[in-house]
């Protein structure tokens, strides 16, 4: 089951789908664009991605929590950042970035990403692949 809330940019949703290669893993995408992806999906995907984001995406200065990985990846035209929290990512684009940044700046754009997330926790999107009977 695939839920859609509100408007949403499909081109995000898809460029997730590329990221997450796990295809029976179900995640949830927030307003900002960071993606938290179910390790062990609940019963409420919705309510376990937003305890999750409320719980590991805040930023703590001189914790992990602030800490993150710059990947790049040139199929999706951008890098995925992610931190100390396993199933958190951000991705952002090139235009994003511009042509001459460096990883500690890239990551500082996923890092505010969630940061933003974390505070508002809207959802915009949910890729349930929970097998329901």
């Amino acid at each position: 089951m695939i839920s859609y809330f509100g408007d949403v940019n499909m081109d995000l949703i898809n460029i997730y789908k590329k990221i997450i290669t796990d295809q029976s893993a179900s995640w949830v995408l927030f307003k900002h664009g960071t993606c938290v992806m179910l390790l062990e999906p609940q019963k409420d995907i919705k309510e376990q991605g937003v305890k999750i984001l409320r719980e590991h995406g805040s930023v703590i200065p001189g914790t992990p929590s602030g800490d993150f990985e710059v990947t790049k990846i040139p199929e999706i035209n951008g890098w995925v950042v992610t931190g100390d929290y396993p199933g958190i990512m951000m991705y952002v684009s090139y235009q994003e970035a511009g042509n001459n940044k460096k990883d500690f700046e890239i990551g500082m754009i996923g890092r505010s990403k969630r940061e933003h997330d974390a505070k508002e926790l809207e959802i915009v999107y949910v890729e349930d692949k929970n097998q329901r009977v």
